[in-house]
Protein backbone atom coordinates (compact mmCIF):
# COMPACT_ATOMS: atom_id res chain seq x y z
CA UNK A 1 0.00 0.00 0.00
CA UNK A 2 1.84 3.11 -1.27
CA UNK A 3 -0.71 5.77 -0.34
CA UNK A 4 -4.04 6.19 1.41
CA UNK A 5 -6.10 5.55 -1.73
CA UNK A 6 -6.51 1.92 -0.60
CA UNK A 7 -7.62 3.07 2.84
CA UNK A 8 -10.37 5.13 1.21
CA UNK A 9 -11.28 2.31 -1.16
CA UNK A 10 -11.78 -0.05 1.80
CA UNK A 11 -13.84 2.58 3.68
CA UNK A 12 -11.36 2.71 6.57
CA UNK A 13 -10.66 6.45 6.42
CA UNK A 14 -11.49 8.40 9.60
CA UNK A 15 -11.34 11.73 7.74
CA UNK A 16 -8.83 13.06 10.30
CA UNK A 17 -6.68 14.83 7.68
CA UNK A 18 -3.31 13.53 8.94
CA UNK A 19 -2.30 12.36 5.47
CA UNK A 20 -2.93 15.80 3.96
CA UNK A 21 -1.16 17.48 6.86
CA UNK A 22 2.11 15.54 6.60
CA UNK A 23 2.43 14.78 2.85
CA UNK A 24 5.80 16.29 1.83
CA UNK A 25 4.73 16.54 -1.82
CA UNK A 26 1.38 18.26 -1.14
CA UNK A 27 -0.23 15.42 -3.08
CA UNK A 28 -3.17 14.89 -0.71
CA UNK A 29 -6.20 17.15 -0.42
CA UNK A 30 -9.32 16.60 1.67
CA UNK A 31 -12.72 16.82 -0.01
CA UNK A 32 -16.30 16.01 0.99
CA UNK A 33 -17.80 12.81 -0.39
CA UNK A 34 -21.04 11.19 0.83
CA UNK A 35 -21.14 13.48 3.83
CA UNK A 36 -17.58 12.93 5.12
CA UNK A 37 -14.09 14.26 4.43
CA UNK A 38 -11.90 11.91 2.38
CA UNK A 39 -8.39 12.35 0.99
CA UNK A 40 -7.92 12.69 -2.76
CA UNK A 41 -4.52 11.80 -4.21
CA UNK A 42 -2.88 13.83 -6.97
CA UNK A 43 -1.09 10.93 -8.68
CA UNK A 44 1.18 13.31 -10.61
CA UNK A 45 2.52 14.78 -7.38
CA UNK A 46 2.55 11.57 -5.33
CA UNK A 47 6.06 10.11 -4.91
CA UNK A 48 4.81 6.88 -3.29
CA UNK A 49 6.89 7.59 -0.19
CA UNK A 50 4.27 5.80 1.91
CA UNK A 51 4.36 8.38 4.72
CA UNK A 52 0.60 9.00 4.54
CA UNK A 53 -0.14 5.30 5.06
CA UNK A 54 2.28 4.94 7.95
CA UNK A 55 0.64 7.90 9.70
CA UNK A 56 -2.92 6.83 8.91
CA UNK A 57 -4.97 5.83 11.98
CA UNK A 58 -7.78 4.52 9.79
CA UNK A 59 -6.31 1.16 8.88
CA UNK A 60 -4.17 0.47 11.95
CA UNK A 61 -3.44 1.73 15.47
CA UNK A 62 -0.75 -0.04 17.50
CA UNK A 63 -1.78 1.02 21.00
CA UNK A 64 0.94 -1.11 22.58
CA UNK A 65 3.72 0.64 20.68
CA UNK A 66 2.24 4.11 21.11
CA UNK A 67 1.62 3.68 24.84
CA UNK A 68 5.20 2.53 25.26
CA UNK A 69 6.50 5.51 23.28
CA UNK A 70 4.30 8.13 24.99
CA UNK A 71 3.89 6.89 28.56
CA UNK A 72 6.67 4.28 28.85
CA UNK A 73 4.10 1.79 30.14
CA UNK A 74 1.04 -0.17 29.15
CA UNK A 75 -2.33 0.85 30.65
CA UNK A 76 -3.34 -0.77 33.90
CA UNK A 77 -6.94 0.19 33.13
CA UNK A 78 -8.12 -1.26 29.79
CA UNK A 79 -11.17 1.02 29.69
CA UNK A 80 -9.52 4.38 30.33
CA UNK A 81 -5.91 3.80 29.29
CA UNK A 82 -2.92 5.32 31.07
CA UNK A 83 -4.03 7.95 33.58
CA UNK A 84 -2.52 9.88 36.46
CA UNK A 85 -5.53 11.56 38.07
CA UNK A 86 -9.23 11.96 37.35
CA UNK A 87 -11.19 15.11 38.12
CA UNK A 88 -14.48 16.87 37.65
CA UNK A 89 -14.17 20.61 37.19
CA UNK A 90 -15.07 23.82 35.42
CA UNK A 91 -13.73 27.21 34.38
CA UNK A 92 -14.31 29.99 36.89
CA UNK A 93 -14.94 32.40 34.00
CA UNK A 94 -18.72 32.26 33.80
CA UNK A 95 -18.79 33.42 30.15
CA UNK A 96 -16.38 30.68 29.05
CA UNK A 97 -18.17 28.05 31.11
CA UNK A 98 -21.66 28.98 29.90
CA UNK A 99 -20.64 29.12 26.24
CA UNK A 100 -18.75 25.83 26.16
CA UNK A 101 -20.02 22.29 25.79
CA UNK A 102 -19.31 21.25 29.36
CA UNK A 103 -17.36 23.22 31.92
CA UNK A 104 -15.09 25.21 29.63
CA UNK A 105 -11.89 23.51 30.82
CA UNK A 106 -10.46 23.05 27.30
CA UNK A 107 -10.90 26.72 26.44
CA UNK A 108 -9.46 27.84 29.78
CA UNK A 109 -6.53 25.43 29.48
CA UNK A 110 -5.55 26.73 26.05
CA UNK A 111 -5.83 30.36 27.13
CA UNK A 112 -3.65 29.61 30.16
CA UNK A 113 -1.03 27.82 28.06
CA UNK A 114 -0.96 30.69 25.56
CA UNK A 115 -0.73 33.47 28.16
CA UNK A 116 1.99 31.63 30.11
CA UNK A 117 4.09 31.14 26.97
CA UNK A 118 3.81 27.35 27.11
CA UNK A 119 2.44 27.40 23.55
CA UNK A 120 2.50 29.87 20.68
CA UNK A 121 -0.73 28.59 19.16
CA UNK A 122 -3.38 25.89 19.34
CA UNK A 123 -4.88 23.72 16.63
CA UNK A 124 -8.63 24.16 17.13
CA UNK A 125 -11.77 24.18 14.99
CA UNK A 126 -14.54 26.70 14.39
CA UNK A 127 -17.36 26.82 11.86
CA UNK A 128 -16.64 28.81 8.70
CA UNK A 129 -18.12 32.29 8.66
CA UNK A 130 -19.14 32.21 5.00
CA UNK A 131 -20.05 28.48 5.00
CA UNK A 132 -21.59 27.99 8.46
CA UNK A 133 -22.24 24.26 8.07
CA UNK A 134 -18.57 23.45 7.38
CA UNK A 135 -15.77 23.28 9.98
CA UNK A 136 -12.53 25.25 9.74
CA UNK A 137 -9.45 23.88 11.53
CA UNK A 138 -6.96 26.66 12.25
CA UNK A 139 -4.13 27.76 14.53
CA UNK A 140 -5.53 30.06 17.22
CA UNK A 141 -3.00 32.60 18.51
CA UNK A 142 -5.13 34.84 20.72
CA UNK A 143 -7.59 34.40 23.56
CA UNK A 144 -10.39 35.63 21.31
CA UNK A 145 -9.56 33.08 18.62
CA UNK A 146 -9.51 30.26 21.17
CA UNK A 147 -12.92 31.29 22.49
CA UNK A 148 -14.28 31.43 18.92
CA UNK A 149 -13.52 27.70 18.63
CA UNK A 150 -15.35 26.63 21.80
CA UNK A 151 -18.22 24.15 21.78
CA UNK A 152 -18.48 20.72 20.11
CA UNK A 153 -18.75 20.29 16.36
CA UNK A 154 -21.03 17.36 15.54
CA UNK A 155 -19.80 17.04 11.97
CA UNK A 156 -16.69 15.72 10.19
CA UNK A 157 -13.55 17.74 10.99
CA UNK A 158 -10.26 17.13 9.11
CA UNK A 159 -8.36 18.90 11.90
CA UNK A 160 -4.96 17.40 11.14
CA UNK A 161 -4.63 19.20 7.82
CA UNK A 162 -3.29 22.02 10.03
CA UNK A 163 -0.21 19.91 10.80
CA UNK A 164 1.20 21.30 7.57
CA UNK A 165 1.06 24.80 9.04
CA UNK A 166 2.62 23.65 12.32
CA UNK A 167 5.52 22.09 10.40
CA UNK A 168 6.11 25.33 8.48
CA UNK A 169 6.28 27.60 11.51
CA UNK A 170 8.51 28.05 14.52
CA UNK A 171 7.08 27.71 17.99
CA UNK A 172 5.28 25.27 20.26
CA UNK A 173 1.72 24.18 19.81
CA UNK A 174 -1.24 22.47 21.45
CA UNK A 175 -3.57 20.28 19.42
CA UNK A 176 -7.23 19.61 20.21
CA UNK A 177 -9.09 16.77 18.56
CA UNK A 178 -11.08 13.60 18.84
CA UNK A 179 -9.31 10.32 19.66
CA UNK A 180 -8.80 9.55 15.94
CA UNK A 181 -7.10 12.94 15.43
CA UNK A 182 -4.78 12.22 18.34
CA UNK A 183 -4.05 8.72 16.97
CA UNK A 184 -2.97 10.25 13.66
CA UNK A 185 -0.84 12.93 15.30
CA UNK A 186 0.91 10.46 17.59
CA UNK A 187 1.69 8.17 14.65
CA UNK A 188 3.02 11.14 12.66
CA UNK A 189 5.21 12.18 15.60
CA UNK A 190 6.88 8.78 15.62
CA UNK A 191 8.05 9.41 12.06
CA UNK A 192 8.73 13.14 12.29
CA UNK A 193 10.89 14.29 15.25
CA UNK A 194 10.33 17.94 14.31
CA UNK A 195 6.59 17.55 14.74
CA UNK A 196 7.12 15.76 18.05
CA UNK A 197 9.18 18.69 19.36
CA UNK A 198 6.69 21.34 18.24
CA UNK A 199 3.53 19.76 19.72
CA UNK A 200 3.82 20.05 23.49
CA UNK A 201 0.21 19.46 24.49
CA UNK A 202 -2.30 16.93 23.15
CA UNK A 203 -5.92 17.50 24.23
CA UNK A 204 -8.54 14.87 23.40
CA UNK A 205 -12.28 15.32 23.50
CA UNK A 206 -14.10 12.16 24.56
CA UNK A 207 -16.06 10.79 21.62
CA UNK A 208 -18.64 8.07 21.11
CA UNK A 209 -18.86 8.54 17.34
CA UNK A 210 -18.82 11.18 14.65
CA UNK A 211 -21.86 12.37 12.70
CA UNK A 212 -21.56 13.03 8.97
CA UNK A 213 -22.83 16.18 7.25
CA UNK A 214 -26.04 14.43 6.24
CA UNK A 215 -27.01 14.37 9.91
CA UNK A 216 -27.10 18.15 10.18
CA UNK A 217 -28.94 18.35 6.86
CA UNK A 218 -31.52 15.92 8.24
CA UNK A 219 -32.11 18.12 11.30
CA UNK A 220 -32.53 21.18 9.09
CA UNK A 221 -34.95 19.29 6.86
CA UNK A 222 -37.02 18.29 9.88
CA UNK A 223 -37.12 21.95 10.89
CA UNK A 224 -38.01 23.03 7.32
CA UNK A 225 -34.88 25.21 7.16
CA UNK A 226 -33.12 25.46 3.75
CA UNK A 227 -29.34 25.10 4.08
CA UNK A 228 -28.80 28.29 2.14
CA UNK A 229 -30.74 30.32 4.71
CA UNK A 230 -28.45 29.44 7.63
CA UNK A 231 -26.08 32.24 8.66
CA UNK A 232 -24.61 30.44 11.69
CA UNK A 233 -25.03 27.15 13.54
CA UNK A 234 -23.64 25.91 16.85
CA UNK A 235 -24.29 22.42 18.17
CA UNK A 236 -23.78 23.17 21.89
CA UNK A 237 -23.54 26.13 24.27
CA UNK A 238 -26.02 28.25 26.22
CA UNK A 239 -25.39 26.32 29.40
CA UNK A 240 -25.45 22.58 29.93
CA UNK A 241 -26.26 20.22 28.37
CA UNK A 242 -26.87 22.94 25.84
CA UNK A 243 -28.70 23.29 22.57
CA UNK A 244 -28.26 23.61 18.83
CA UNK A 245 -28.70 27.26 17.93
CA UNK A 246 -29.52 28.14 14.33
CA UNK A 247 -29.45 31.72 13.06
CA UNK A 248 -30.96 32.55 9.69
CA UNK A 249 -30.00 35.23 7.22
CA UNK A 250 -33.22 37.08 7.99
CA UNK A 251 -31.88 37.50 11.58
CA UNK A 252 -34.38 34.99 13.01
CA UNK A 253 -32.81 32.47 15.40
CA UNK A 254 -34.03 29.50 17.43
CA UNK A 255 -32.65 26.64 19.51
CA UNK A 256 -33.46 22.97 20.01
CA UNK A 257 -32.15 21.09 23.08
CA UNK A 258 -29.38 18.51 22.89
CA UNK A 259 -31.02 16.05 25.30
CA UNK A 260 -33.54 15.95 28.13
CA UNK A 261 -36.62 16.88 26.14
CA UNK A 262 -38.96 15.08 23.77
CA UNK A 263 -37.87 17.65 21.18
CA UNK A 264 -34.15 16.95 21.67
CA UNK A 265 -32.06 16.32 18.58
CA UNK A 266 -29.26 14.13 19.97
CA UNK A 267 -31.33 10.89 20.15
CA UNK A 268 -31.20 10.87 16.34
CA UNK A 269 -27.41 10.83 16.43
CA UNK A 270 -27.06 8.60 19.49
CA UNK A 271 -29.02 5.95 17.58
CA UNK A 272 -26.02 5.89 15.19
CA UNK A 273 -27.89 7.36 12.27
CA UNK A 274 -25.41 9.18 10.00
CA UNK A 275 -22.39 7.48 11.60
CA UNK A 276 -19.55 6.54 9.21
CA UNK A 277 -18.89 2.79 9.40
CA UNK A 278 -15.19 3.26 10.24
CA UNK A 279 -16.14 5.57 13.09
CA UNK A 280 -18.30 2.84 14.59
CA UNK A 281 -15.23 0.58 14.70
CA UNK A 282 -13.10 2.81 16.94
CA UNK A 283 -12.06 1.32 20.34
CA UNK A 284 -11.11 4.62 22.00
CA UNK A 285 -13.79 6.58 23.88
CA UNK A 286 -11.62 8.64 26.21
CA UNK A 287 -8.69 9.71 24.00
CA UNK A 288 -6.19 7.30 25.52
CA UNK A 289 -3.13 8.70 23.72
CA UNK A 290 -3.57 12.34 24.75
CA UNK A 291 -1.88 14.29 27.55
CA UNK A 292 -5.31 15.19 28.88
CA UNK A 293 -8.82 13.99 27.99
CA UNK A 294 -12.10 15.77 28.68
CA UNK A 295 -15.80 15.09 28.31
CA UNK A 296 -19.26 15.71 29.73
CA UNK A 297 -19.86 14.80 33.37
CA UNK A 298 -22.85 12.52 32.76
CA UNK A 299 -23.30 11.71 36.44
CA UNK A 300 -26.46 11.63 38.60
CA UNK A 301 -25.20 14.39 40.89
CA UNK A 302 -25.01 16.81 37.93
CA UNK A 303 -28.40 16.12 36.37
CA UNK A 304 -29.77 19.43 37.63
CA UNK A 305 -26.67 21.39 36.64
CA UNK A 306 -27.41 24.13 34.12
CA UNK A 307 -23.90 25.47 33.41
CA UNK A 308 -21.62 22.46 32.96
CA UNK A 309 -18.90 20.31 34.49
CA UNK A 310 -16.05 18.55 32.70
CA UNK A 311 -14.82 15.04 33.36
CA UNK A 312 -11.01 15.23 33.17
CA UNK A 313 -8.29 12.58 32.88
CA UNK A 314 -4.67 13.66 33.11
CA UNK A 315 -2.24 11.22 31.53
CA UNK A 316 1.10 13.08 31.67
CA UNK A 317 2.90 15.28 34.19
CA UNK A 318 2.68 18.17 31.71
CA UNK A 319 -1.11 18.18 31.90
CA UNK A 320 -1.17 17.51 35.65
CA UNK A 321 1.15 20.46 36.34
CA UNK A 322 -0.88 22.82 34.17
CA UNK A 323 -4.16 21.90 35.88
CA UNK A 324 -2.57 22.32 39.30
CA UNK A 325 -1.29 25.80 38.44
CA UNK A 326 -4.67 26.81 37.00
CA UNK A 327 -6.47 25.63 40.13
CA UNK A 328 -3.97 27.46 42.37
CA UNK A 329 -4.56 30.64 40.35
CA UNK A 330 -8.34 30.25 40.80
CA UNK A 331 -8.85 29.99 37.03
CA UNK A 332 -10.61 26.66 37.43
CA UNK A 333 -12.32 24.63 40.13
CA UNK A 334 -11.28 20.98 40.42
CA UNK A 335 -12.42 18.03 42.50
CA UNK A 336 -10.56 14.73 42.31
CA UNK A 337 -12.71 11.70 41.57
CA UNK A 338 -12.04 7.99 41.14
CA UNK A 339 -11.55 6.30 37.76
CA UNK A 340 -14.75 4.40 38.55
CA UNK A 341 -16.65 7.69 38.52
CA UNK A 342 -15.26 8.46 35.06
CA UNK A 343 -16.40 5.05 33.87
CA UNK A 344 -19.83 5.67 35.35
CA UNK A 345 -20.07 8.97 33.47
CA UNK A 346 -19.21 7.28 30.17
CA UNK A 347 -20.87 3.91 30.84
CA UNK A 348 -22.94 3.50 27.68
CA UNK A 349 -20.15 4.69 25.40
CA UNK A 350 -17.51 2.49 27.04
CA UNK A 351 -19.75 -0.54 26.57
CA UNK A 352 -20.05 0.38 22.91
CA UNK A 353 -16.35 1.16 22.39
CA UNK A 354 -14.78 -1.59 24.47
CA UNK A 355 -17.11 -4.46 25.32
CA UNK A 356 -18.69 -4.75 21.88
CA UNK A 357 -15.69 -4.00 19.65
CA UNK A 358 -14.83 -7.53 18.59
CA UNK A 359 -18.44 -8.34 17.85
CA UNK A 360 -18.79 -5.24 15.67
CA UNK A 361 -15.60 -6.10 13.81
CA UNK A 362 -16.88 -9.60 13.18
CA UNK A 363 -20.24 -8.29 11.97
CA UNK A 364 -18.49 -6.01 9.48
CA UNK A 365 -16.25 -8.85 8.29
CA UNK A 366 -19.32 -11.06 7.87
CA UNK A 367 -20.68 -8.54 5.37
CA UNK A 368 -17.43 -8.77 3.39
CA UNK A 369 -15.91 -5.51 4.59
CA UNK A 370 -12.33 -4.76 5.63
CA UNK A 371 -11.74 -3.88 9.28
CA UNK A 372 -8.93 -1.86 10.89
CA UNK A 373 -6.10 -3.49 12.81
CA UNK A 374 -5.84 -2.73 16.50
CA UNK A 375 -3.01 -3.92 18.74
CA UNK A 376 -3.76 -5.42 21.19
CA UNK A 377 -6.50 -7.35 19.41
CA UNK A 378 -9.91 -7.81 21.01
CA UNK A 379 -11.46 -11.28 21.31
CA UNK A 380 -14.67 -11.26 23.39
CA UNK A 381 -18.11 -11.98 21.92
CA UNK A 382 -21.67 -12.19 23.24
CA UNK A 383 -25.22 -12.43 21.90
CA UNK A 384 -26.15 -9.10 23.51
CA UNK A 385 -23.18 -7.44 21.83
CA UNK A 386 -24.27 -8.98 18.53
CA UNK A 387 -27.78 -7.52 18.87
CA UNK A 388 -26.38 -4.09 19.73
CA UNK A 389 -23.97 -4.30 16.80
CA UNK A 390 -26.76 -5.18 14.39
CA UNK A 391 -28.82 -2.25 15.66
CA UNK A 392 -25.87 0.07 14.94
CA UNK A 393 -25.04 -1.40 11.55
CA UNK A 394 -28.70 -1.32 10.47
CA UNK A 395 -29.03 2.36 11.35
CA UNK A 396 -25.78 3.22 9.59
CA UNK A 397 -27.04 1.55 6.42
CA UNK A 398 -30.52 3.07 6.66
CA UNK A 399 -29.19 6.61 7.11
CA UNK A 400 -26.93 6.26 4.08
CA UNK A 401 -30.06 5.89 1.92
CA UNK A 402 -31.42 9.35 1.15
CA UNK A 403 -34.81 8.03 0.04
CA UNK A 404 -35.42 6.26 3.33
CA UNK A 405 -34.28 9.26 5.36
CA UNK A 406 -36.55 11.54 3.35
CA UNK A 407 -39.41 9.30 4.50
CA UNK A 408 -38.23 9.48 8.11
CA UNK A 409 -37.71 13.26 8.13
CA UNK A 410 -41.39 14.11 8.83
CA UNK A 411 -41.43 11.88 11.93
CA UNK A 412 -41.49 13.94 15.15
CA UNK A 413 -38.43 14.16 17.41
CA UNK A 414 -40.10 12.01 20.15
CA UNK A 415 -40.10 9.05 17.74
CA UNK A 416 -36.30 9.06 17.65
CA UNK A 417 -36.07 9.34 21.42
CA UNK A 418 -38.24 6.25 21.75
CA UNK A 419 -36.25 4.48 19.06
CA UNK A 420 -32.99 5.15 20.91
CA UNK A 421 -34.64 3.49 23.89
CA UNK A 422 -34.30 0.17 22.04
CA UNK A 423 -30.51 0.50 22.14
CA UNK A 424 -30.58 1.44 25.83
CA UNK A 425 -32.68 -1.64 26.56
CA UNK A 426 -30.21 -3.81 24.63
CA UNK A 427 -27.43 -2.39 26.80
CA UNK A 428 -29.19 -3.73 29.88
CA UNK A 429 -28.97 -7.31 28.62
Amino acid sequence: MNNVAKVVENELCTGCGTCAGICPANAVKMHVSNGIFLPKIDEEKCTNCGLCVRCCPGWMVDFEKLNCQIFSSQPKDPLLGNCLTCYVGHSNDIYIRHNSSSGGIVTQLLIFALEKGIIDGALVTKMKQNQPLEPEPFIARTKEEIISASKSKYCPVPANVALKQILKENGRFAVVGLPCHIHGIRKAELLNPELREKIVLHVSLMCSHMVNFLGTEFILKKLHVPKGQVSSLSYRGKGWPGAMTIKLKNSYSFSIPLIGSWDSYWPIFSSFFFTPTRCALCPDQTGELADISLGDAWLPEFRSDKIGESIIITRTKTAETMLSEMASSKLITLREISPEKVKQSQLLNLKFKKDDLSTRLNVIKFFGRQVPQFIPAQSSWSLAAFLRSMYIYFNIKVSSNRRIMNLLAPLPFPFFRLYFGIYKLLCLI
